[in-house]
């Protein structure tokens, strides 16, 4: 009787053991199949953004011109473009419907010859989604004016006018205003701050301080492409802003001298006399006299150019690009009171610099206001 009760007892703790593994076992692979739903759930929420796709564009890209460099832009053909079909048939980047989810997305990225070496942008076309470059955002940004501030059409180059337009621009990690988009489509961007809170001791210092046989002392020579000035602020641009020059163009500058009754505003003095080819420079006369809405800023003499022109800075005065023609040594400046003079190269004043940014900068975000500056990317 005991060996039939034990026998039971022990069938009975047979089945129940049977019955917890069975249970554990299904619980395994409930847990299991969870845990590859999640994934799955997570792999397919988990989307790339449109500037992560952009720059795998990029990457993919590169990869495909190390593989085929007789495709690379040249000097005498300075643009390339790759797209993406081209990209996703031989395999350097998967089709865009595994990154995102918009799957109306097109693409194509521009190869640029820039003075040896390459710059790549990709440009996405999607529904909900486009990549933009700066100057369109200005366009789109600002009507065409024919008055109050805002952008005119002038000279064959779209220009900022009046008190307060929108054309701030944060770049470098520094506030700037545009001037410009230039016969180039290059962006001209000019430092907002002058004071001392914004401008280092190596912003200042003179036009030019050479010995001058006209003024028979060292009043400086007003000769733009020589001076003090242009050697000093290339010096500027190698400490503070090579390292920005993927965003940069070299551009002309426009340095001949000009007289104070000149009435010309169209830059056809000034630019009678090139200096090609620099990453930095000064404004030239013509541009800060074409800021002005006031009707009767006509010539370097007219103190009414000060008015409606967002050019000017109260806080100091600043050096422009321009000689004066009534001799060898006098250069025109903007004084603390917004308006133009001419003096000595060898007085002391700010470099209120120039840049250009490429024509194909890409905008991030920004609507141009103090509180809102343009960034670009």
């Amino acid at each position: 009787m005991k060996d039939i009760l034990s026998s039971i007892k022990n069938k009975f703790n047979d089945i129940n053991k049977q019955k917890i593994t069975f249970l554990v076992g299904v619980i395994v692979v409930m847990i299991l199949i969870i845990v590859v739903i999640s994934i799955s759930t997570k792999a397919v929420n988990k989307k790339t953004s449109y500037v992560e796709l952009e720059k795998k564009l990029i990457t993919a890209s590169q990869k495909y011109m190390n593989d085929y460099p007789s495709n690379l832009p040249t000097k005498d053909k300075p643009v390339a473009t790759i797209n993406d079909t081209s990209l996703i048939e031989n395999k350097y980047i998967k089709k865009f419907s595994r990154y995102v989810r918009d799957e109306s997305c097109n693409a194509e990225v521009k190869v640029y010859y820039n003075d040896g070496s390459y710059n790549y942008q990709a440009f996405l076309n999607c529904k909900e989604y486009k990549t933009e470059k700066l100057s369109d955002i200005l366009k789109s940004h600002n009507k065409i004016s024919s008055f109050g501030e805002g952008l005119y059409e002038m000279n064959e180059e779209l220009v900022y006018r009046g008190e307060n337009p929108n054309n701030y621009l944060k770049f470098a990690e520094e506030l700037w205003r545009i001037v410009k988009i230039n016969k180039d489509e290059q962006i001209i961007i000019i430092k907002n701050y002058l004071d001392s809170e914004h401008t280092d001791e190596t912003e200042y210092g003179y036009w030019d301080d050479r010995y001058n046989t006209e003024g028979e002392s060292q009043k400086g020579i007003n000769n733009f492409a020589v001076s003090r000035a242009l050697a000093n602020i290339r010096d500027i641009y190698q400490t503070k802003y090579s390292k920005y020059q993927e965003f940069l163009s070299n551009f002309n500058i426009c340095a001949a001298k000009r007289s104070e009754v000149d009435a010309s505003k169209d830059g056809s003095i000034e630019c009678s006399n090139i200096i090609e080819k620099q990453y930095i420079g000064l404004l030239p006369v013509y541009d800060f006299l074409n800021a002005s809405l006031d009707s009767t800023c006509l010539t370097t003499i007219n103190e009414e150019c000060q008015n409606y022109n967002y050019l000017v800075n109260e806080d100091d005065h600043w050096w422009t690009a321009t000689g004066d023609t009534k001799n060898t040594f006098d250069v025109y400046y903007v004084n603390y009171n917004g308006y133009i003079e001419s003096d000595e190269a060898a007085m002391g004043a700010n470099y209120r610099y120039v840049l250009a940014l490429n024509k194909n900068i890409l905008f991030k975000s920004g609507e141009g206001t103090l509180e809102e500056p343009y960034e670009i990317r």
